[in-house]
This record gives structure tokens, sequence and C-alpha cells, in this order.
């Protein structure tokens, strides 16, 4: 189950013969992660090269100055585990990048995560849309009008654990308009714009009740995948340090966008940073929708905006490799594009 335990629960029955009808949809579930916040080195270009824009026959193809050399820094990341001996990290998708796992739900399910801080400061994590008691806020403030302490998750100090319960509740699935799962942020939340520049930020999916598979996935899509448009502040505002990547990776160095001819695809853009971080996600090849049925829209650019999250899908039927990037100006040059590759029918 990608490193999540899973616990089944009945929330209620209206009478003995229907519970062979509404069995299914009677039972919730509970969800465990394993989570740590890790101290580390990201390289936002392990290949040293534009992979994008450089044939492979041409000369050695290196990324740009002012990043030739400068692409490689401190981060820290959340780390999933499989059990609470936090000792075998459960593998995340090459895709997936600097992000920390996806924690998923299906409206109702309880999402409990055991996070432990293994860093040299203090950690956290905030959910975006669930439901959750000021205890397991993962918010550091104290009230501005009745001078209320911050809630016992807000401030996770190095070598503690804290174990955070969070419900989906009918207000974090989509609605009726939506699609049937939508993408929300999670991120420590002491210091919000220092501990999300470091690296600590990752995606929730929450999937409409009665909508999804076991694992949390919606049952109506082949592929989900969740890219990130940041531009990571590592030297100070200094141009060397500003990493343009999507989910970590600039210059092409984000693989693993790979589909099927014929798939239905769900794609879940995320936002994140300052007032420089206004993209624009370009799809080549193809379009996406956003929403469903009478109340979908049709685009081949999604606008995003710090902390930003939108949710589209595509119909991978138009096979070949094709370029993804924001489309702003400045952040084409910085490298902010990867490709996606949609496979022919048949192509192992």
């Amino acid at each position: 189950m990608n490193g999540q335990t899973i616990c089944m629960h009945p929330i209620g029955f209206l009478a003995l013969p229907l519970v062979v009808m509404i069995a299914t949809a009677a039972f919730a579930q509970t969800r465990q992660y394993f989570i740590a916040a890790e101290d580390g080195i990201w390289d936002f270009a392990p290949s040293g090269k534009n992979l994008v824009h450089c044939h492979p026959d041409a000369a050695p193809c290196e990324i740009p100055e002012p990043w030739t050399n400068s692409h490689s820094f401190p981060v820290t990341r959340f780390i999933q585990y499989r059990d609470a001996g936090f000792k075998s990290p459960v593998p995340q998708p090459e895709w997936l990048g600097i992000l920390g796992p996806i924690i998923r739900a299906e409206v109702g399910d309880t999402i409990n995560v055991r996070f432990c801080n293994r860093t040299q400061g203090a950690a956290g994590m905030h959910p975006h849309g669930l439901r959750y008691t000021k205890d397991q806020e993962g918010a550091h403030y104290f009230g501005a009008n009745s001078g209320a302490e911050p809630g016992s998750g807000a401030e996770v100090m190095p070598g503690q654990c804290f174990d955070y319960t969070w419900i989906a509740d009918g207000d974090s699935g989509p609605a009726g308009s939506e699609l049937s799962s939508k993408v929300w942020w999670y991120h420590s939340h002491i210091g919000e714009p220092t501990d999300t520049n470091k690296g600590l930020l990752g995606p929730i999916i929450v999937t409409r009740k009665g909508e999804a598979r076991r694992d949390g996935r919606p049952k109506d899509v082949d592929q989900e995948f969740v890219t990130a448009y940041f531009i990571f502040d590592k030297l100070g505002g200094e141009e060397p340090g500003l990493m343009h990547s999507i989910n970590g990776y600039v210059f092409g160095n984000l693989k693993g966008l790979t589909m099927r001819d014929g798939e239905k695809v769900r794609w879940h853009l995320l936002g994140m940073g300052n007032e420089v971080d206004l993209h624009t996600p370009h799809w080549h090849g193809k379009t996406v929708t956003i929403g469903r049925r009478s109340a979908a829209q049709r685009t081949d650019v999604v606008q995003l905006l710090p902390a930003g999250m939108v949710t589209a899908d595509m119909k991978a039927d138009n096979p070949g490799e094709w370029l993804f990037h924001c489309h702003v100006a400045d952040h084409i040059d910085a490298g902010m594009f990867a490709t996606y590759q949609i496979l022919p029918k048949g192509n192992e």
C-alpha cells in the first residue's frame, strides 16, 4: 500500500436488510503514515546538462551560467518510512523529485501521521484542506484576539516525534463540478517561507467518497502525476542560487513523466514561493480539462499563484515526447522546463 497502513471501521448502518447493499460505502479507513523530516543535499540538475535544448551529438550540453557549477544545495525533506521503526524508506516515483510522499485519503477517512523530526531545527506538518483540531494544526502562531498558545503539534523539536490526526471530511473532497480527486499542500509551518524553501513540502490527494480504490487512488484514471512549480532561493536572492524548478529539477532533469497512448492521466499542479512565483504550466502536444461535464474548461496552460492547487485531466492519445514548461519568459530562460512522454500502445 505504498507504505500506508489501512484499517477499516464502520461509520453506521441504517437497517439490517440494507447492510449488504451499503457495506462498501459504510466503511471508512484509517490511513497510517510514518514520515520524518531529514537534512540532506539535493542536486537540482544531477546530469549537469540541459537535457531538453541540446542535441545528444552536440558539445557538452552543460546548463548555462550562472548555474553551470551551482545546482547542488543543502535541503530538508519529508521522507516516508514503512513502519514506526523509521529504518526502511518507502521508494518514491522518480518524477516526485524533492517533494514529500503523497498522502492519500477518500472522503470520510482519517489520516494518522507519525512524524519524527531528525533535523537540527524545529519542524512540523501543516495540512491544507483537511479537518483538524488546534493541536493537530501543525502551525506555530499565537492568537491575536485570545492570546491562545499554539497547538501541541505546532513545533516538533529535533529528536522528537508527534502523532498528527487529520480528517478528510466533505469539505476536503472535490465539489460537485470538480474531478473525482483533488490536490492539497502539506508543509512545515513554523517559519513557513523558510521551511518550504528548505524543501519541507508535499502533496495530499483526496478522492470523492465512493470513487476511490482501496489505496485511495481514484477509480476513473489510469495515472496521476504531481508537479510543483517553485523557485527555491538557496543563496539569499543571488542568481546562481535561484533554482527555477519543477519538483526540484531544472533544465529538463525531471524524469519519469511517462504514460501510454489511450490512458486517462490526471495532473495535480502546485505552486509555492514568493511574488516571483507566478507560473503558467503549459503542455505541448495535448490539452487538458479542468472540472467535469458541463462545467469543464479546456486549456493547455494553467495559472498558478504561490500555494495554488489545480487538478486537470488529459487523454494521452498523441504519442511522442512533449515539452512541459512554465510559460513565463524569465522562468524558461532559467530552466523551468521538462518533458513528458506518451508511449505508443504495446510499447514496453
